[in-house]
Formats: structure tokens, C-alpha cells, sequence
């Protein structure tokens, strides 16, 4: 017995409603679940795959240095404008491994993080070995020096500057530059007055290679995901005491390594920097396609960031001991030689972003988005960083100092002595894993939602046709019938007038 009409119509829009609505009520069902799901998978808690991803950080990790040779250190001396050529990178791969691990009962957990780099000939223009011309940090240290410390120091420090061995520019190797060299006029020094002078050698990056930046306080996400990777303390504050203002000693935001999941475009993402010591500012720029397909969001830090202070006022806090234009931040009280401030500042590669007046000050310099800005790329439902790219500039400040003649032509100048880029990608077996684990199920029940609520309205859509087809069927035969009906009905009428007319 075959289904009737009335019956084929109550089911196909039965059905194609059913499918509708299931596939709408599977929206909300599966982003709650989804949401749970990625909670349980993000939070640091041991055993889970964020938590061992993030005690043994699996992507590899590249510090590549980019370094400034100048051509014309004596025609400096006159007062020349420097001339410097870019050669790199020297690459080194970083290695970090989190120890001393301790999860207190706040939601936190406290560690330490060991740092070790290794240079990757194969990935670097030259050995480490090559050399290059740049100002002598330790002797503009020195120099700089004179003006704040009392007279006995200070002789001290004239007699050391003006040491045979020591002069304003140096030629060392990219490995004594960057990770130290034992320096004549120091070595001297800490003979003489150990007290002031505690060690001899010097580099930009002495005490940085197999040791830990500090002591980091974390929140582990499980009683708040949206807090996951903040930093609750750093070396057992919330503050620094470089900086002359709460706002600029503040610590914020996480390391740049995990954020937390379900990002919003309007969310300020921030990143502490222990490197440069302060905090760094993230808001989104855009989105993006990397080489696996993921989509990410990319953030970058704002003009503000790198504003003077009359722009920013927040910036005001930065200004140790004066306040500097656009693009250059000084960050001499945050790094030393002994006791002595490096009269140091960082900028982004060949002063991008910067004033155009240290762009003009040095020749060679070629500044450039695509390769000088600083990006963060993140999945925004699970807060990984996928791609990261750190690019930093050191300067050093070269000016003339009363009392010794050989600076006395020099034009004041903030010189270029190499700039880096420390880069993360996720690779091949962790986006492959990453995928599998949650992109992949996650597009199966997108799919199923998709497929649920087209097709039961298509089924709908088909059986509202269906059901006018056949009204309008029946309509066509029910006109039909009376077409054939009305003829008929003529000649009956006809032959009975003609039979009454008869009789």
C-alpha cells in the first residue's frame, strides 16, 4: 500500500525542518563543547599537551643577527656621517627548557627558563669568527659614566679610557661581540678597584647563553582561561624599577609564547620582554594564511609604541635620563657593564617606524615593513603562537665628552651595531599534530552543521515545490475536465430548445 499524497507532504517538510533545526541547535551545542573541549586541552595543567608543549617548547627557535660594519671610523672622528654596511644573519638556534617548576595553589606556577643557543654555520653567512668594525661599548660606558660618579671614581675612569688599549671604535669577531671577549681596560680595573669593576669581560649578550632570564610567576588558566599565561610576577614582583613611572615599570601580558583562547579582534594582547625590560603592547593588524593553512591573526605593536612622549605620554616613564624622538627607546638603565649604564637604545632594524633624523644620520640604512616590524601571529580559538618574528636594533650613542679630544669632532649619533630577529614557526609534525587533534574534528562538525542545515533546506525547499507542482496539477486536470464538461453541457441545451420549438 503506497503512501498517500497528504502523507509524502507532512514528512518531507517533517524532515527538512527536523534537519534544519538540528543543524542550528548544533551551533551552540558544539562551540560549548568545543570551548570545553579546548579549556581541558590549553590550561597548564601537567599531563595535557599544552602543559608539556609548554615546559619543553617543541618549534625550533632562531636568533639570527644581522650586524653593522663601518667603513669610515676615522672620518667619524672628524665628524663625518657614519657609513655602515649590512652582512648577516649569523644564525643560532635557541633551546628553551623550563626547570625549578613549582604550581602553587593561587592558579599560578612558578619556573625558571634555561636559554642555550648554538650557531648553525649552514644557516649563516660566514663563521662567527668574521669581525667587525663598531663603537666600543665599554668605552663609551666609561665615558658616560664621568659625570655621575665622584672624583676619585672618575680618575679612574680617565685613566682606563685613556689606556693604549682602549679606543672609541673596536674590531672584534660577531662571537666576541655579541657573547663577550675580555676587555684590556676592564681587566685592569678589576685589579685596581674590584669593588667597582667585578668582572673583565664584556658583550651584549654576556651572561645570556645557558642561563635564565629570571623568575616567572604565571597563571595557569585553570581557574580563569581567560588570564592563561599571564604573568602574575616577575622575579617575585609585579613591577620593574627601571623606569621613572608605575605604568612603564608595570609587567604585563604573557611571554609572546601562549596567550589565552578565544581571542577578539579588540583585545589588546600584551607581551612582557625581559630582554628590553618592559612591556610591549600587541593589537590586531590582520589576518593571515600561513604554510599548513591555518589562519591566523596577526598582531603588531601600535604607533603609540613607538612614539616620543609629546605624542604618548605614557612613553614619559621611559625617558631615563632624557627623553628621545620617535622610534628609539633608551634602555641604558637596564643594561651594564659593571656598574656602569651602556649608553645603549633600541630601535626597530635600520630605524623603522623611527624619526627621519637617525635614518638620515647613518648611510646605509634601508628601512622596510616586510623585513624590520615585529609580528605575532596566533590561532585565535586556541591562543598558540604559531608565528613569531622579534626584530630589535642596538645603538649605541656616540657623542663629543669634554676632556678628550679624540671625541671632540664626533657628530652626535646614535650608531647601529647590529639588529636580530628572533623567529618561531611551528613545523610540519607539530601542525600536523595540531590539525589532527582538533582543526580536523572541528571542520568534520562544521561540515555535519553545514550539511544538516543546506540540505534540510533543500529538502524543504524541494518538497514546497513538489506540493505547488501538485496544487497547480490539479488545478490544470480540474480545468481540464470542466473544459470537456461545458461542450457536452451545450448540446443538451441545444436539443432541448429545438424539441420545445417542435411541439
Amino acid at each position: 500500500m503506497g503512501w498517500s499524497e497528504r502523507r509524502k507532504k507532512y514528512c518531507g517538510c517533517g524532515l527538512s525542518l527536523l534537519m534544519v533545526t538540528v543543524g542550528v541547535a548544533l551551533i551552540p551545542i558544539v562551540d560549548y563543547i568545543v570551548k570545553e573541549e579546548v579549556k581541558k586541552t590549553v590550561i597548564l595543567k601537567k599531563g595535557n599537551l599544552m602543559y608539556n608543549t609548554w615546559k619543553n617548547l617543541p618549534i625550533p627557535i632562531y636568533m639570527q643577527f644581522y650586524m653593522f660594519d663601518c667603513e669610515n671610523p676615522e672620518e667619524v672622528l672628524q665628524g663625518a656621517k657614519p657609513q655602515v654596511v649590512e652582512r648577516g644573519p649569523y644564525t643560532y638556534i635557541e633551546k628553551r627548557i623550563k626547570y625549578d617548576i613549582i604550581h602553587n595553589s593561587n592558579g599560578t606556577v612558578t619556573y625558571k627558563q634555561n636559554r642555550t643557543f648554538h650557531f648553525v654555520r649552514d644557516m649563516s653567512v660566514g663563521p662567527d669568527t668574521d669581525r667587525y668594525t663598531s663603537p666600543n661599548p665599554v668605552y663609551w660606558s666609561l665615558l658616560s659614566a664621568l659625570k655621575y660618579e665622584p672624583e676619585k671614581v672618575n680618575f679612574l675612569l680617565h685613566y682606563l679610557t685613556t689606556f693604549e688599549q682602549e679606543y672609541v671604535f673596536m674590531n672584534r669577531t660577531v662571537k666576541e661581540i655579541l657573547w663577550g671577549y675580555q676587555d684590556p681596560a676592564l681587566h685592569m680595573a678589576k685589579r685596581l678597584a674590584p669593588d667597582w669593576f667585578y668582572t673583565d669581560i664584556a658583550g651584549y649578550f654576556i651572561n645570556k647563553n645557558a642561563t635564565n632570564d629570571g623568575v616567572y610567576t604565571i597563571f595557569t588558566g585553570e581557574d580563569d582561561v581567560t588570564k592563561l599565561g599571564h604573568i602574575d610576577q616577575y622575579n617575585g614582583s609585579k613591577y620593574l624599577n627601571y623606569w621613572t613611572t608605575k605604568w612603564a615599570n608595570m609587567v604585563n601580558g604573557t611571554d609572546a609564547t601562549i596567550n589565552p583562547p578565544f581571542a577578539t579582534k579588540s583585545r589588546v594582547a600584551y607581551a612582557f620582554a625581559s630582554d628590553v625590560c618592559r612591556s610591549i603592547e600587541g593589537v590586531f593588524a590582520e589576518e593571515v594564511t600561513d604554510s599548513h593553512g591555518f589562519t591566523l591573526w596577526r598582531y603588531t605593536a601600535p604607533d603609540s609604541y613607538v612614539a616620543n612622549a609629546t605624542i604618548n605620554p605614557d612613553n614619559k616613564g621611559f625617558c631615563t635620563p632624557n627623553c628621545l624622538d620617535r622610534g628609539l627607546f633608551n634602555m641604558s638603565t637596564c643594561q651594564t657593564i659593571d656598574f656602569f649604564h651602556i649608553p645603549a637604545a633600541i630601535s626597530l632594524p635600520h630605524f623603522y617606524l623611527g624619526a627621519k633624523k637617525y635614518q638620515e644620520a647613518v648611510k646605509g640604512m634601508r628601512p622596510s615593513k616586510e623585513e624590520h616590524q615585529t609580528i605575532i601571529d596566533a590561532e585565535p580559538t586556541i591562543g598558540w603562537v604559531l608565528r613569531a618574528a622579534k626584530r630589535l636594533q642596538i645603538n649605541l650613542y656616540m657623542q663629543p665628552i669634554e676632556g678628550f679630544d679624540m671625541t671632540s669632532r664626533i657628530t652626535p649619533v646614535f650608531l647601529p651595531v647590529f639588529w636580530l630577529n628572533e623567529s618561531a614557526v611551528i613545523d610540519e609534525k607539530n601542525a600536523q599534530m595540531l590539525q589532527n587533534m582538533l582543526f580536523t574534528p572541528l571542520k568534520v562538525v562544521h561540515v555535519v552543521e553545514i550539511v544538516l542545515i543546506s540540505g534540510g533546506a533543500a529538502l524543504l525547499a524541494v518538497t514546497v515545490v513538489y506540493i505547488i507542482y501538485r496544487r497547480q496539477k490539479r488545478k490544470a486536470e480540474a480545468a481540464k475536465v470542466k473544459e470537456l464538461e461545458e461542450p457536452t453541457s451545450s448540446v443538451d441545451e441545444t436539443s432541448s430548445l429545438l424539441a420545445n420549438g417542435t411541439s
